[in-house]
């Protein structure tokens, strides 16, 4: 964890001083919570740690040259998103692309340890035209679902650090040998709760497709609802997303506030948002107990989902009351002021 908490800290801190200037940087907007230009290359930094791990030999992540191809194609493909905005669209079909490539390489390994995947209630047989599909909707969704909870300060990087410590709890080990908890810990102290970087897309899509692959691995060939219950909090999330903007008639490219912590934000203020990555970060780590033994661990997934449940119904009430107008965090005048006319639309 030393180790890759020094790497990732020397490597972030030279992303911040040199590369974000050249262009990755995130510019302020009303439905943001930053006031001044702040760097995007905590993702760079955490993926240069693991490329050095990678060409050193000393990363022991149970990934085989394709399913890594995947997570740096995914790192690449936001790199590029956070320099250049690419569209919405072209980013959904490219990860389509890497998500099928990953399903079809993964689909063969579960059918050496099972010929039956328990699935939401039902036995599916363990059959390319079965598996492959429910793979590929698997690795696409959650790097697309872990890009949209991105969106304050601690928030991804805390729960990327609760999803590391559930799958050491399942597997038994650091799935990483603790390179990457201690990289994604000196990330997180440049981050929170004052930030100096944030993770970007590049970080957001590599970690999410990295955890995608990771989790089915772990779970897919025993209980693969358990996936489900470790990501519950992103998954209720865009379903909210999803539904505030269906039912207002917005296209769902559209970026607007309607996500849990925009919802937090608004309830407990500005000066209080640093509390909201603490509130939903308990709440994500709850449904996720489900994968761990301990007493009494179904009764508390069961609660933490309830719990996820009945803040996203109050945040899609507060959203598409027709009465509530949501205010942006920054009257546009403020922004103008401290990024100039040119770059706030």
């Amino acid at each position: 964890m030393l180790v890759g908490a020094t790497a990732t800290f020397l490597i972030a801190w030279a992303c911040i001083r040199w590369v974000a200037p050249s262009g990755w940087m995130d510019i302020p907007d009303p439905r943001k919570h930053h006031a001044t230009p702040t760097a995007r290359t905590a993702g760079l930094a955490l993926w240069l740690m693991l490329l050095g791990l990678l060409a050193l030999d000393k990363c022991p992540l149970p990934l085989d040259r394709l399913e890594w191809a995947g997570v740096h194609a995914m790192a690449l493909l936001g790199l590029l998103d956070d320099r250049l905005n690419l569209r919405s669209r072209h980013k959904a079909i490219a990860g389509l692309g890497i998500a099928l490539i990953l399903a079809v390489d993964m689909a063969p390994d579960l059918s050496r340890f099972t010929d039956e995947v328990s699935f939401l209630g039902l036995i599916l047989p363990d059959h390319p035209l079965v598996t492959v599909p429910l793979l590929a909707l698997w690795f696409w969704s959650i790097p697309q679902a872990f890009n949209l909870i991105d969106g304050l300060n601690g928030l991804s990087m805390g729960f990327s650090l609760i999803v590391l410590t559930v799958l050491a709890g399942v597997l038994g080990h650091a799935p990483a040998g603790g390179y990457l908890t201690g990289g994604l810990l000196a990330a997180l102290l440049l981050n929170y709760p004052r930030a100096r970087h944030f993770l970007g897309d590049c970080g957001s899509l590599m970690l999410g497709t990295l955890f995608a692959v990771l989790s089915a691995k772990a779970f897919a060939a025993t209980e693969a609802n358990l996936m489900l219950w470790v990501f519950a909090y992103p998954a209720i999330d865009v379903a909210l997303v999803v539904g505030v903007r269906k039912w207002k008639r917005l296209p769902l490219g559209v970026a607007d506030r309607s996500h849990l912590h925009h919802f937090l934000v608004d309830r407990l203020g500005v000066r209080r948002a640093w509390l909201v990555p603490v509130i939903l970060l308990t709440l994500a780590f709850l449904p996720m107990t489900r994968a761990l033994d301990f007493p009494g661990h179904k009764a508390t997934s069961l609660f933490g989902l309830a719990a996820l449940a009945f803040v996203a119904l109050r945040a899609f009430r507060d959203r598409v009351d027709p009465a509530r107008v949501v205010a942006p965090l920054r009257p546009l005048e403020e922004l103008k002021a401290v990024s100039g006319p040119h770059q706030v639309a």
